[in-house]
């Protein structure tokens, strides 16, 4: 990847330095002999160009840069770093100045490339800037497979590679952390894996990226052999290290040598089944069900602006908002300490500042105070807002849809289900849970408990995708899917007991021995499944997925 000026552009453009070793060691797969041109699709700062050199250099090649290509849309990436690489009298007309994605073979002055590889901008759908929308325009203009509009930039310029491959090339690309998690890049493996003979994502938990400001995981894309293949297959493996990755492509093409299937959740086939046979036990027993089973999920309300709508009692006093037009909204699922949210909850925060009222317009009639606060909100971008276009009164964000309970959207240490006591909602940086007909109030805490345990932490970090940060995130069909073991011969007074200590314990910080309690209530209702031998096991298993996201240092 390639440095970029600040985090503002860095995440615009999404550029990186590629660490050297990567773009060596892609080098080494991809390029066999001296003869077959190379075509590096976004070189900028030049690493991988660097790379192909010393790598045709070691190949016994008198002339490296008869060989490769590239093209960048940085003016930068030519009057800088191709400067500094490449010899005077080399062949600069292969370095075309544009976007790849508005590019044909024939810009080149070359009919197909033997390879294609490279660290295509990281941007997402969200952040591409118009041009870049357009240029994805080019690509989808083209053939009968469609990317989804929600596919970031990197995701287009894979699927572009396709046309400039001769039959038999090769693809190396350094991708980010979503090509193993959004639903998108599945759809893309699955066609990328169609036009080639073998297609591996070797994921690598060490994060190489931590010194250029982000902590974004980092996955190899390698795809031997382009041509039709009617049987396309994903495999996955994992390395710890750029090490352990440089010795699983020595032994590329031993039969001895395989990666995972990869046609379910990502988590599930880079995880040694050793470590999951306890769990996919349990998974299979009368007492797991999933959230989804027992309740309807959505995200919470949308109000299209909450730094606006949301506020705490410091700016409510300095817009003179009467009482009776704030109400109590979960904004920041911290205020929820414990597995009920309460009005104590509500205090707490709003004594330390954090942004937990809701500005309710429809009770703002002959209250002027309410009527200038709304007043602020520019009439352009009042007009521009999506969100507010759909509704019949833009100062109107609250759909009264009070739900039974909360689980977050992003979480560190694992989700919990919070139970809505005080009766608010939510926005939409925390789901919200309605449970179906006949779930109790005793088994709603039921479920609570659960979600606590060893086991459905497990199923949290299966169903979920990892960013940056280690941030674990569910959307809300990955949410639904997480599993719970519901046992039911435990007393109300039991439940009612173990909801208050996990309850206690969470609100005292103590996330560990919260599970625990969690775990060893599950142990005593259910002895013939659970034990102490087969919680060791549950537990070794989580630690091992949550090392997983845990981001790791480049020295690691």
């Amino acid at each position: 990847m390639k440095m970029a000026v600040n985090s503002i552009t860095r995440k615009r453009r999404g550029v990186f330095y590629s660490p050297l070793e990567v773009a060596d060691l892609l080098a080494t797969w991809a390029v066999r002999d001296v003869n077959g041109r190379i075509l590096e699709p976004s070189f900028g700062g030049c690493d991988f160009l660097s790379a192909l050199e010393r790598r045709l250099f070691a190949l016994g090649s008198s002339e490296p840069w008869k060989e490769i290509f590239g093209c960048d849309v940085d003016a930068k990436a030519f009057k800088q770093h191709l400067t500094r690489v490449l010899p005077r009298s080399s062949r600069r007309r292969h370095f075309v100045k544009a976007d790849f994605l508005t590019l044909n073979p024939t810009d080149f002055a070359v009919k197909k490339f033997t390879v294609v590889i490279g660290n295509p901008p990281y941007v997402s759908h969200h952040n591409m800037f118009k041009v870049q929308r357009l240029s994805r325009e080019c690509v989808e203009s083209e053939g009968e497979f469609r990317l989804s509009r929600m596919s970031s930039l990197w995701a287009y310029f894979i699927f572009h590679s396709l046309r400039f491959l001769v039959d038999g090339g090769r693809m190396a690309w350094l991708l980010p952390g979503s090509v193993l998690h959004a639903d998108y890049a599945k759809q893309l493996l699955h066609e990328v894996s169609s036009h080639f003979e073998r297609t591996v994502v070797i994921s690598i938990q060490q994060r190489l990226f931590l010194s250029g400001g982000t902590s974004e995981a980092t996955h190899i894309l390698l795809c031997e052999s382009y041509s039709s293949n009617e049987a396309p297959v994903v495999e996955v493996v994992t390395a710890k290290n750029i090490n352990e990755c440089s010795r699983l492509l020595r032994d590329w093409n031993r039969a001895t040598w395989r990666g995972v299937s990869l046609n379910g959740r990502a988590q599930r086939a880079l995880t040694p089944e050793r470590r999951l046979k306890k769990f996919n036990s349990l998974s299979k027993s009368e007492h797991a069900v999933r959230l989804g089973d027992i309740a309807d999920l959505s995200i919470g309300i949308v109000t299209g602006a909450n730094r606006f709508f949301v506020i705490n009692d410091d700016i409510s006093r300095q817009q003179k908002l009467p009482k009776r037009t704030l109400q109590p909204i979960l904004a920041k699922f911290a205020v929820a300490q414990g597995l009920s949210l309460t009005r104590t909850d509500f205090r707490a925060a709003r004594s330390k500042g954090i942004r937990c009222l809701l500005v309710d317009g429809n009770r703002s009639e002959s209250q002027s105070a309410v009527e200038a606060y709304f007043a602020r909100f520019p009439e352009s971008d009042r007009l521009r807002n999506v969100t507010f276009g759909k509704r019949r009164d833009w100062r109107l964000p609250n759909d009264g849809r009070i739900p039974n309970a909360f689980l977050p959207y992003m979480h560190n240490t694992g989700p919990r289900l919070v139970l809505n006591t005080c009766r608010v909602n939510s926005t939409n940086t925390i789901h919200r849970v309605y449970f179906g007909r006949g779930v109790t109030q005793i088994r709603r805490k039921l479920v609570a408990i659960s979600m606590v345990s060893t086991f459905s932490q497990i199923s949290a970090e299966i169903e979920g995708r990892s960013y940056g940060g280690g941030i674990l995130k569910h959307e809300i069909g990955e949410a639904s899917k997480i599993q719970l073991l519901l046992p039911n011969g435990a007393s109300k007074t039991l439940i009612t007991r173990t909801f208050a200590k996990v309850d206690q314990l969470l609100r005292q910080g103590k996330v560990a021995r919260a599970t625990s309690v969690a775990d060893a209530f599950l142990t005593a209702q259910i002895p013939k499944l659970l034990s102490i031998s087969s919680l060791q096991a549950l537990r070794l298993c989580l630690k091992h997925l949550r090392e997983y996201r845990k981001p790791r240092s480049k020295k690691t």
